[in-house]
């Protein structure tokens, strides 16, 4: 039976990932901060960045869990505020920590479980391919993930060999969250989960299906129907 593992999997995208793999007939694996309802396992970790990743590959270790055919980040955060906000410095190390972190330790934990010609998707932001003056914390570390995603595609990054990288770049996505932040935007405009969680169901079960490594994937949605657009950056 192949195996995914998602970071973050109790947040909106990640438990329609767990729900569409493990009715796929996949072996699901979720760390979060809380188990999942969903999962075939759990892994439940503090958000102590260093700490986390040990106690991630130690669980996974004590549950017979030795590869992983897929690794699925959909871990973050976002907050607005432009330099001049007295708390930039604090919501630069937030969106750090929910950003930059979780995406470093989801890599670590691939450089140590995926199996060769495995994959790997993180989950960086469109918005962060351009200039982000009004949300700066969020958009230094979606370009830092972006970043990631190029290196973990280069060779000698670590990642098992034949390994394929794939970042994915929302626009918005259609959560519960969003809506009710946001109750009078248009929402055919917003990317559905299960879109997106088909698509990666597509991309793990079919490996010639997928971008090819390093690929900054968009998602762009319009009218109920969505693009999956290679992107580049434009600093």
């Amino acid at each position: 039976m192949p195996r995914i593992l998602v970071y973050g999997g109790c947040g909106a995208l990640g438990s329609a990932v767990v729900t569409s793999f493990k009715s796929n007939g996949w072996e699901t694996v979720s760390v979060d901060f809380s188990a999942s309802p969903h999962a075939t396992h759990s892994v439940v970790i503090a958000g102590s960045g260093k700490d986390d990743i040990s106690r991630v590959i130690e669980e996974l270790q004590k549950k017979s869990i030795t590869a992983i055919d897929t690794l699925v980040c959909v871990a973050g955060g976002w907050n607005g505020g432009s330099i001049e906000k007295d708390d930039i410095f604090a919501t630069t190390e937030k969106m750090w920590q929910f950003n930059v972190q979780s995406a470093v330790a989801a890599s670590h934990v691939a450089s140590k479980t995926l199996t060769e010609g495995g994959m790997l998707v993180l989950t960086g932001a469109y918005a962060a391919i351009n200039s982000t003056p009004g949300m700066i914390a969020y958009g230094i570390t979606k370009s830092a993930t972006h970043h990631l995603i190029k290196s973990l595609a280069a060779p000698n990054s670590g990642l098992p060999a034949k390994a394929t990288v794939v970042g994915i770049l929302p626009v918005t996505l259609d959560t519960p969250t969003n809506r009710a932040a946001m109750p009078k935007a248009k929402f055919d405009e917003w990317t559905p989960l299960d879109v997106v969680s088909s698509r990666l169901f597509e991309w793990a079960s079919s490996p010639d299906s997928r971008p090819s490594s390093g690929s900054l994937i968009a998602l762009k949605t319009s009218n109920n129907h969505t693009d999956f657009e290679s992107v580049s950056v434009s600093y």
